[in-house]
């Protein structure tokens, strides 16, 4: 089933502090690394990218707005996913739990590779996982 988030704007989004040394955050390209949801008020279900739990069908209207300290970007974008819920039942509580409520967490990539350690979450927020229509 379709489904969509929207950080798309700062008030919403994400904040990271960029700490890549070697690449620059106008240089990365994001994707979604994961996508968690809060179970029941202590423990987190997840939803991961490379175990191919979703589909990323695409992020739409990115940018990293800077913050106002350095090195600081708030997140903004929307994106549209593919997710099956029936096989991970557990998320699927964690939803009802949380009201639909997931932090979506990026990842970056360079020239086609995964970049590692490039940031640390600053401050995450989260969107309601919406069915598209």
């Amino acid at each position: 089933m379709e489904y969509y988030v929207d950080f798309n704007k700062t008030s919403d989004a994400s904040i990271i502090l960029w700490t890549s040394e070697d690449v620059k955050m106008s240089d990365a390209e994001p994707y979604i690394d994961f996508i968690r949801c809060d179970f029941d008020g202590e423990d987190y279900k997840y939803l991961y990218s490379d175990k191919e739990d979703f589909k990323l069908q695409r992020i739409n209207d990115f940018a990293a707005i800077a913050g106002e300290e350095e090195d600081t970007f708030y997140l903004c974008y929307t994106a549209d996913l593919d997710i099956d819920l029936d096989k991970f039942p557990d998320f699927k509580k964690a939803l009802s739990f949380s009201n639909n409520l997931v932090e979506v967490v990026l990842g970056f990539k360079h020239n086609g590779e995964i970049l590692e350690d490039c940031f640390e979450e600053h401050e995450n927020r989260q969107s309601e996982l919406s069915a598209s229509e």
